[in-house]
């Protein structure tokens, strides 16, 4: 419900002000489950301040609410879990973890991007297609510059996908390196 209430304003040009008002009620009221979600880990276990240095993401999106969209990111922890049991490999399971976290960041900043740069007229970037394509040449750093952002926010949130991007292309640029050092290995050794 999150997702769908923090992304149709991108998906939409003019909203009228009772969806707005829906539409932040909806975000505002998973706020607080995620703030009582926190609240109820706290209390429940026995070791608080572990409990708080294991859960940097929860913590983030409650004191900073406009990292709400990171709460998703427990979706991917999940699935890689999933692949990981499955017998597929926890390098594999790494691997798909670090692919989805990267289409969720692109996802959220194009997003982002859009709702921020549509309405400047100054800016190239005006609708979620727009958006989407620079968050995706963002983040895997072709950085085509045909889309980029004009205003500050967008500059910041830029910045930040920089950041990521190139952390997250790395991880799994070195899995996939990994994987073809470990074939290899395991060649030599049947030999």
């Amino acid at each position: 419900m999150y997702l769908a209430a923090f992304s149709y304003p991108a998906f939409v040009d003019q909203i009228s002000t009772a969806t707005q008002n829906r539409l932040e009620v909806v975000q505002w009221s998973t706020w607080v489950l995620f703030a009582l979600d926190l609240f109820i880990g706290i209390w429940k276990s026995s070791d608080r301040k572990s409990y708080l240095k294991s859960h940097p993401l929860e913590i983030f999106s409650v004191v900073l609410p406009f990292l709400r969209p990171l709460r998703l990111l427990r979706v991917v922890s999940f699935g890689a879990l999933v692949i990981q049991k499955i017998a597929v490999g926890k390098q594999l399971a790494i691997t798909f973890k670090v692919f989805l976290f990267s289409i969720l960041i692109a996802y959220i900043a194009a997003v982002q991007i859009t709702i921020t740069e549509r309405d400047v007229p100054t800016s190239n970037i005006k609708s979620f297609g727009d958006g989407l394509w620079w968050a995706v040449t963002t983040v895997t750093t072709v950085g085509y510059g045909d889309k980029f952002p004009t205003t500050s926010t967008g500059r910041i949130l830029a910045v930040g996908l920089m950041l990521v991007g190139i952390s997250l292309m790395g991880v799994i640029t070195a899995s996939v390196a990994a994987w073809f050092v470990k074939m290899s290995q395991d060649d030599s050794a049947k030999r």
